[in-house]
């Protein structure tokens, strides 16, 4: 009997989401309902990529050759290409060493390029955005808990705001909690306090158990005591230029950089494709996470109000 296809396990998770039962979805697809059922219990709840990379996974594990097949590189070039996974997460996902996919990319066997990949072309020197630190009031980051960089405490959040195009206008704000890397990216209509302010407010009082806030001295925190007043929760500001002290939130918003990079504007940016990147960004099994995703640590530690 020949393994499912991709195709056929998009059909199952399809039917599945409709309430088929196993014996329906067997006569669809033309497959013994045992097949279908072992099939199913694979992965809970059934996602049919997740599915499909794991049957490859088990069929490399036969064998030790490393061939390309139409499926694998189909699931690479999206994974890579698409979704912005790293060659190493999805070297994990598909039980292949990491370096034989280095191999495929530089011998032209996907549709892929170094561009595709995380920090090719970012340019380590941090050059000024246009904005003036001038801020200089609130807590400074050297007051905050040394607990808080250990990351073994849910609800510390680290939150930076990304421009776009050669004009100012609309914004977006990200915000990571520390722990579960989670990265939430909020479309505002400027870069300043009043636009900024009220955004935070409204996102951290759906968490409950948020306990910290740490940002840059840009004057879009400026109102940092109406969110500490309207929230109980600490604002910390970084040292000016030190982006490493919120390291989480710099490197997820490269990340973000590659589905909008700068030279676009935030207001070609529609509500669609921002939900879209979200759910990339936080659904990826991270390596620092072992192999779970921010947004499955997440949701086991946040209280929603």
């Amino acid at each position: 009997m020949t393994s499912l296809s991709s195709q056929e396990r998009t059909v199952i998770q399809t039917l599945l989401e409709l309430n088929y039962s196993i014996r329906a979805i067997a006569r669809f697809i033309n497959r013994s309902p045992a097949t279908v059922s072992v099939e199913i219990h694979q992965v809970t709840p059934y996602k049919s990529d997740i599915a499909h990379a794991l049957a490859l996974k088990k069929r490399h594990l036969r064998g030790r050759h490393h061939t390309l097949t139409p499926a694998i590189a189909v699931f690479l070039n999206e994974h890579i290409g698409i979704l912005k996974w790293s060659p190493e997460t999805a070297a994990h996902v598909l039980g292949l060493p990491f370096k034989t996919i280095y191999n495929w990319l530089n011998a032209g066997r996907l549709k892929l390029s170094l561009a595709d990949l995380p920090d090719k072309g970012i340019r380590q020197k941090r050059q000024s955005d246009g904005r003036r630190q001038v801020f200089v009031h609130g807590r400074s980051i050297e007051s905050r808990p040394k607990s808080v960089q250990a990351r073994q405490d849910f609800g510390h959040f680290e939150v930076d705001t990304m421009q776009s195009g050669k004009k100012r206008g609309e914004v977006l704000v990200t915000i990571t909690e520390r722990l579960s890397r989670q990265h939430i990216v909020r479309q505002v209509s400027g870069r300043n306090s009043q636009a900024v302010t009220p955004v935070l407010i409204h996102f951290f009082q759906g968490i409950e158990n948020a306990k910290s806030i740490t940002v840059d001295r840009g004057r879009e925190f400026a109102k940092y005591d109406e969110i500490e007043q309207k929230l109980g929760i600490p604002v910390y500001f970084a040292h000016p230029y030190s982006p490493e002290e919120r390291g989480s939130n710099e490197i997820l918003n490269r990340y973000v950089r590659r589905f909008i990079p700068k030279e676009r504007k935030i207001e070609t940016v529609i509500a669609k494709e921002l939900d879209q990147i979200n759910h990339w960004i936080n659904a990826r099994p991270m390596k620092t996470l072992n192999w779970q995703s921010p947004r499955k640590v997440f949701q086991q530690f946040a209280v929603f109000g």
